[in-house]
């Protein structure tokens, strides 16, 4: 994850979109076992290690989302794209998890409850990558960025930043030497 600032982007917001859609996995799981269930939360929490068999999906989720490139926020202005990515990550989700439910199946969450929650991961997920999207186009998640120079490195470094996805990042203008340039657009 090099990014344009010369280092790595920051470590941060990603941690925190990633804990965010975490929650929403297992949000997704939980409103699956009410469905299953009836909305009757007495056969919900009677799972044995319910919390452990939610962190097991999130796991497997949280890994096919990254693998299918589901963190980085440049996917994000694509929505078309980013549905067909989350339909294949829980494609691939589906199987490892059928594969681990095969082995030991004492790991299973119950009876149709992953088939109900994958549709509502990929709600969930989708609807909660759409909002991000929105929330970070304002001003006050940007990083404010002046370009020393107006040369062709200049140049470059504000298309690198324009065309491929860098929102996190605004450029404010740019310095030169000479005082021929001002009011100028490069």
């Amino acid at each position: 994850m090099i990014g344009v600032n010369g280092g790595r982007q920051s470590l941060l917001p990603r941690l925190i979109f990633c804990f965010i859609d975490s929650l929403l996995t297992a949000t997704a799981l939980l409103v699956a076992s009410f469905i299953r269930f009836k909305w009757e939360p007495v056969h919900v929490f009677e799972v044995e290690h319910l919390l452990l068999k939610t962190m097991l999906i999130v796991v497997v989720v949280q890994i096919a989302f990254y693998y299918f490139d589901l963190h980085e926020f440049r996917i994000f202005r694509e929505r078309k794209k980013m549905l067909l990515l989350l339909s294949g990550s829980m494609g691939v989700s589906s199987i490892l998890l059928g594969v681990i439910y095969y082995i030991s199946p004492l790991v299973s969450i119950g009876r149709g409850v992953f088939a109900i929650s994958l549709f509502a991961i990929l709600i969930f997920s989708f609807g909660w990558r759409v909002f991000f999207a929105w929330l970070t186009k304002g001003k006050i998640l940007k990083e404010r960025v002046l370009i020393v120079g107006t040369g062709e490195l200049a140049t470059k470094i504000k298309k690198e930043i324009t065309e491929n996805g860098y929102d996190d990042f605004e450029i404010i203008g740019f310095i030169d030497e000479s005082r021929e340039r001002v009011g100028k657009t490069i």
